[in-house]
């Protein structure tokens, strides 16, 4: 699929995606740097662990800002990497089920319902745009 093959603008699902993206970014990105701060702060029993988790936070945050940019670009690659954090975070979840945890629970099962359908909905409809246009040169 090409780029070409996209909208100009982006359809209510990449915007969902976006959205739910850029939401866990932030999130995650707030983490890191309290982490960090942590760390900082001194006074740690671990405090190389808690410096490599605030990292790796925010690592993760830098790559969830990346896929919310590339949905509201016109980029066509970004469902498949959504999709796989989606489902990776789906024992985040659980776990939060297990300690209690219920209304982050619910928060994290909503994000990863929603943007796994927005994924696969802006994929199904990239391939429709491409199969129209695919029959229009024929």
């Amino acid at each position: 699929m090409t780029s070409a093959s996209l909208p100009t603008s982006p359809s209510t699902a990449r915007r969902t995606a976006a959205i739910i993206c850029g939401v866990e970014a932030l999130v995650m990105a707030v983490f890191g740097l309290y982490a960090i701060v942590r760390f900082v702060g001194g006074g740690l029993d671990d405090p190389i662990r808690v410096l490599t988790e605030g990292l790796l936070v925010l690592l993760f945050a830098a790559g969830a800002a990346l896929l919310a940019k590339l949905w509201l670009g016109r980029s066509g690659w970004p469902g498949t990497p959504t999709v796989v954090w989606h489902v990776l975070l789906i024992p985040v979840a659980w776990g939060m089920w297990e300690s209690k945890q219920y209304l982050i629970c619910a928060a994290l099962a909503l994000a990863i319902v929603a943007a796994i359908w927005a994924a696969v909905t802006a994929g199904a409809e990239a391939t429709a745009a491409a199969e129209r246009e695919g029959s229009d040169l024929s």
